[in-house]
């Protein structure tokens, strides 16, 4: 024990030692801290984005969508498709993807310490077409939002239905897809009884004559 302790003691930087002290790495670990960031301010903005972002998607309104997007901004569609900026905003134009109604809500926001980033996750209810097919609703999003030059900017996100929870698949109880068939059932219908009926008497008028 002795052993170990002295030697962690060695392994440490004495703590007079002036060329760690005064060491350009040193002074800048030393310099005041950047404060955190107010993580609920950050909250509220990104709250007020989704709405917008909401009210763009309802209004089929390129123009906003097209900044409210990052350049590298992907889309992982319900059916696992993948669309970039250009693809995305490009089936809005074409009609193929038309929402006549959109609301987030259940959001949650969880931004990183610098304040740089954050990650949304909430449900999405709308109405509508997406890539020329009638849109399930409500989803569970993801999105991932950074913080540019240009302000807050969604890079990336995802859109899972929502599935209740208590809906299971019903069992297949076909005979023929059953792996433990039950066997019909045994024959249990006992045999005829034995006809046990004696023979006539036999004649014996002329035996008595």
């Amino acid at each position: 024990m002795l052993s170990t302790a002295s030697f962690l003691i060695a392994c440490s930087p004495a703590a007079n030692n002036s060329n760690y002290s005064n060491s350009p790495a040193n002074g800048a670990n030393n310099s005041a801290t950047a404060p955190a960031a107010n993580s609920a301010a950050i909250e509220a903005e990104i709250k007020k984005l989704l709405n917008d972002t909401a009210g763009y998607l309802a209004k089929n309104d390129v123009a906003a969508l097209d900044k409210m997007y990052a350049d590298n901004y992907m889309l992982v569609n319900p059916d696992g498709a993948v669309q970039s900026k250009a693809d995305r905003l490009a089936s809005f134009k074409s009609g193929d993807t038309k929402f006549d109604s959109f609301a987030y809500d259940e959001v949650v926001v969880r931004s990183n310490p610098e304040g740089t980033g954050a990650v949304v996750i909430a449900r999405a209810t709308m109405s509508g077409m997406n890539r020329g097919k009638k849109v399930a609703s409500p989803m569970r999003v993801t999105q991932v939002w950074s913080k540019t030059k240009d302000g807050w900017q969604q890079v990336s996100a995802q859109a899972t239905p929502i599935v209740a929870a208590d809906a299971k698949p019903a069992s297949n109880t076909a005979t023929g897809n059953s792996s433990s068939t039950t066997p019909p059932a045994a024959n249990t219908a006992k045999p005829a009884a034995a006809n046990t009926a004696k023979p006539a008497a036999a004649n014996t008028a002329n035996a008595n004559k």
